[in-house]
């Protein structure tokens, strides 16, 4: 029975230390989950992103404390954690669109899901029964009496752990998944520096349609018939793509002389917020029912595919708030090349 009333302790204190040590260096991802779960007072989320991995990593060693008043502190305060991430998740679970969290930082899927509920919901329980251990005296007779019996033990569980984890194929290594971004080509001037950058297939545009804001449905080559066309698909309250949003008021004045900037939003433009619609204007695009992002092959939001208007692709696409960044900071970076080389007017400011 120790044992068990043990093993809940160690496991959420390696949970706790592992958590807060991968989001040390993740906190802009912290920052953007904690929007893209809706949690209030904005201003705050930086600070915040910034000190909760640090209170994990605190809380995971305070466990351990050879005190059993301070114990039962500290495992109280991090049940009430474990609580509150419970409460969080399964809030979002019962929004339309899902939601990404990066709870462990980059190390584990971000999507929040029945799977991340039915974690936290033994995480919570764990948190329950490391607050019994504590007040029984467990865990400070263990460490007093017999800390290398408890060292065994917390290596049995990690080692588990790690079994477990290989078992199942392990998390996906930093930087890929669903924020990956595919390599956006940039315009090659013939030279053989550009060389590997022809290597990007320009595949003729797909028939796909997108919606104005009046209403009238306009195809992806109609779109593009005059000029190049940036589409930038994004959802509102994601994290990453109100980064993206953010944005776009620069973007749209910087490339507007050259090609088209629209934000794409998967629902109707007539139910967008105010603070959304004072960033995108009227480049405003409505995709109904995921059409024309699913064409282009951009999946998930943020995402971005540039459109030339030759009727073919041009770039992209891209995922991911960094990914989209940097993207477009490559396009404008490439006309400032080449205004400078006279091949484009100068931009009049």
């Amino acid at each position: 029975m120790t044992s068990l009333l043990l093993a809940a302790p160690v496991l959420l204190s390696l949970t706790l230390l592992v958590s807060g040590l991968a989001k040390l260096g993740a906190r802009r991802d912290t920052e953007e989950a904690m929007t893209s779960l809706r949690l209030p007072l904005r201003g705050l989320h930086r600070p915040a992103a910034s000190a909760l991995p640090v209170v994990e990593i605190l809380l995971a060693l305070a466990l351990w404390v050879p005190s059993v008043p301070v114990q039962v502190v500290v495992a109280a305060m991090v049940a009430l954690l474990m609580l509150a991430y419970l409460v969080i998740i399964a809030r979002a679970l019962t929004w339309d669109e899902q939601v990404e969290c990066s709870c462990f930082g980059s190390i584990a899927s971000p999507t929040v899901s029945r799977t991340t509920l039915g974690r936290n919901l033994m995480l919570t329980l764990l948190g329950l029964v490391t607050v019994a251990a504590a007040a029984s005296g467990a865990m400070t007779e263990a460490l007093t009496w017999t800390p290398l019996a408890l060292a065994g033990l917390a290596a049995a569980v990690l080692l588990s752990v790690v079994l477990t984890v290989l078992t199942l194929g392990g998390a996906a290594p930093a930087g890929v998944g669903p924020t990956q971004p595919v390599d956006a080509p940039r315009p090659a001037d013939g030279t053989d520096e550009d060389e590997e950058l022809l290597d990007y297939e320009r595949a003729p545009i797909p028939a796909a349609v997108l919606q104005r804001p009046d209403g009238q449905l306009i195809t992806l080559d109609q779109l593009t018939a005059q000029q190049a066309a940036l589409l930038v698909f994004v959802t509102e309250g994601c994290g990453p793509c109100e980064r993206v949003l953010d944005q776009l008021p620069g973007w749209i004045a910087d490339l507007s002389p050259v090609m088209q900037v629209q934000a794409v939003f998967s629902r109707p433009l007539d139910q967008l917020r105010e603070r959304t619609e004072d960033r995108v204007g009227e480049h405003a695009l409505h995709d109904l029912q995921f059409i024309a992002r699913t064409a282009l092959g951009a999946t998930g939001a943020p995402s971005a595919v540039l459109l030339g208007a030759d009727g073919l692709l041009a770039g992209g696409p891209v995922r991911g708030g960094s990914g989209v960044i940097e993207f477009v900071e490559e396009i404008q970076a490439q006309l400032r090349s080449a205004r400078q080389e006279g091949e484009l007017p100068v931009q009049q400011d």
